[in-house]
Parts: C-alpha cells; structure tokens; sequence
C-alpha cells in the first residue's frame, strides 16, 4: 500500500488524515517501524504524532513500548499485531448478562468494542446515550453490527431497567479514565445495576504516563476525568475485572521522552 513512501511521508499520512480512532494507533505502530535505525528521528516521530492526538492512549502506549525496546521495529510491529488482535469485544459480548424482558444494555456513545461485540449477541437489545463528549449518530451510521439502536439522553424512561451500562475510555489511569463528557452526570439518572468501563489494547496507562497525557490535554477534548470507584468492572482484552485488578496489569513501559512538554 505505501509503495516508496518515506516513513516521514507515511507517518504524515496516518498523524493528518481522517483515521478511525480504533485503527490509529495500529497503523501509527506500522508507520514509526520506518524510523527504527535513527534513534533521535524516532524520538522526535513519536512526540509529534503525539501532538496531533495528546488523549489518545494507545498511542502513548505504542510510543512508549517502542522508545523502550532494545529492537524498536519488531516492538512497533508486535504493538501492531497486538493491537489488530484486540480480544476487548469477543470478552465483553460473552461476558454480557442475558435480559428480562424491557431490559436493555445501554453505553454512553457507541464504543466500537461494544458493536464488535453484538455480532454474535442477536439477544441483546442495546441503546445509546447522548451525552455532550459523545453524539453516538455519527458512529452508528458505519457500524459492522445489525442490531436495531435507538439514541436517547440520560432522563429517558427506556434507561429505568439497565443491568449494564458500558462507558468507553480514552485512557485509564491507576486511579482515574478520561471519558466522554458528560458521564458523570448521566450516571445518576440512569438505573444501571453495574457500570463497566470499556477500555481495550493500549488503555491502560502507568501514572506517570497518564498524567503526562493529562498535562497534554486541550481545553475542548470533549473528555472528563472520572473515578475508577465509579465503575463496578472494566472491560478490556483480559475479559471483565474489578477495576484494581485491571488497574494493575500495566503492559506498558515509563519512558523519560515522553514525559518532557510536547510543546
């Protein structure tokens, strides 16, 4: 596909142009392979993708797993492999309870790994929750799954009987996630038995890294960051944990080049 594209070009290309967000940090990995044999260009690769996506984790983690690794190439490409084998929605749809009858699942968004999930889940009736870090519309139109989902707010009366709610995370810390805004205030009118944070490959951040990206945040990232002691589970590539399980399984390296200002 990139023929004699240099890696500078390349990575350009994936930093700038319309990339889902799920497939970003993938094709990132691929891209910064190229600048494996120069160090210094490797370092200055990174930080600047970073620049053009300051929340994203698993770009953080795939930069950090990289500067780390004795041979960065093949760490870029097994971060690539892992990334694209991501387990997150095989665990979720297995691990989601079956309804009675007027029960629905609800997410705040649309998170990918929940759509994933419902291809082989036909007996789940699930629904949408607008909130203002999250219009799941635009997502819904491109989704791989069949199932019928209706958009609603917060207040509405189709969320009195929700035995799981899901929220996606951009990032998750020891002790906090940056989420959609807008959770924290959609998670007290809705009547959800649990709430289980939705995270994936490359979410799970140490703290020194997750307050770097924090630091990095812009004003209008349409992010809040959120107590994990809000959540009763967070659902990632391992299956479904309690939050201090998953908080803790870092996979992910602290690297002194990624905590200086991206500027």
């Amino acid at each position: 596909m990139w023929g004699d594209v240099t890696p500078a070009e390349r990575l350009r290309a994936v930093t700038r142009r319309n990339v889902d967000d799920d497939r970003l940090a993938a094709e990132a990995a691929g891209a910064l392979a190229g600048f494996a044999s120069e160090p210094a260009s490797l370092v200055v690769a990174c930080r600047r993708v970073l620049a053009h996506h300051r929340t994203h984790a698993p770009l953080w983690w795939v930069c950090a797993r990289i500067l780390a690794a004795a041979e960065p190439a093949a760490a870029a490409h097994t971060a690539e492999s892992e990334l694209e084998k991501d387990r997150t929605a095989d665990r979720l749809g297995a691990a989601l309870p079956l309804l009675d009858e007027g029960e629905v699942i609800a997410a705040i968004g649309w998170p990918t790994a929940f759509d994933d999930a419902l291809i082989e889940r036909f007996d789940i009736d699930a629904v949408a929750v607008r909130v203002d870090g999250a219009d799941p519309t635009p997502v819904l139109r491109r989704r791989r799954s069949d199932h019928a989902v209706r958009v609603v707010d917060a207040w509405d009366a189709t969320l009195d009987r929700v035995p799981r709610l899901l929220v996606p995370a951009a990032a998750i810390g020891p002790d906090h996630a940056l989420v959609p805004l807008g959770t924290d205030d959609a998670l007290a009118p809705i009547k959800a038995t649990e709430v289980w944070l939705v995270g994936g490959v490359g979410r799970v951040l140490p703290g020194r890294l997750y307050d770097a990206l924090l630091r990095e945040r812009e004003d209008d990232d349409d992010l809040e960051e959120i107590s994990l002691e809000r959540f009763d589970r967070i659902a990632g590539p391992r299956g479904v944990e309690r939050p201090i399980d998953a908080a803790a399984r870092i996979d992910c390296p602290v690297v002194p080049e990624l905590l200086r200002p991206l500027g």
